[in-house]
């Protein structure tokens, strides 16, 4: 029972680091304290994971096409829209990738991810063409993950959307 304890507690230290740590889990309360980081820290943040999921997925994250970064303002459950400065944000690397490859490598960060107590939402594969769609999500932290096959032909994506963020400093406002 100790050991299996320790070992839980072991898992759940690395999931923790994995997943970012500082985000906060999701709830129904619209006015629930949101995580707070800077869009700097947001991106860095993005970079590294989306680095992480390239390592995994065994390719490199390449620099045509470029990187994409968009920070979007956050709109709530009843699509309200704050004016405190809550930003999501949405980061996206490539990698150049036969299209052969794409199918292996989306399976092998898809392992990764479910090791990391990630969920996979949607995973198709289609050989004939080829090309792999791969949809996760961290439930306990509130981000989500693409990684697909995309044009131009030999092109992986591999993308992170983060959950809602407050700027440090700024004063949440109340709905």
């Amino acid at each position: 029972m100790l050991r299996k304890n320790m070992l839980i507690a072991v898992l759940a230290i690395t999931i923790t680091f994995f997943t970012g740590a500082c985000m906060s889990q999701q709830t129904d309360d619209i006015n629930k304290p949101l995580p707070r980081k800077s869009r700097e820290e947001s991106l860095q943040w993005a970079k590294d994971y989306t680095s992480t999921m390239a390592r995994y997925a065994d390719v490199e994250i390449s620099g045509d096409p470029a990187p994409r970064k968009r920070f979007d303002t956050c709109v709530g459950q009843n699509d309200e829209v704050a004016e405190d400065g809550r930003y999501t944000l949405t980061y996206t690397g490539y990698a150049k990738l036969p299209d052969k490859q794409h199918i292996p490598a989306i399976r092998k960060l898809r392992k990764a991810l479910e090791e990391h107590g990630i969920r996979i939402t949607s995973h198709t594969e289609r050989p004939e063409t080829p090309e792999a769609i791969m949809y996760a999500r961290s439930d306990s932290e509130g981000y989500s993950l693409i990684a697909d096959s995309v044009n131009p032909p030999g092109t992986l994506r591999l993308s992170v959307s983060t959950p809602c963020f407050l700027p440090p400093g700024a004063t949440q406002q109340q709905f």
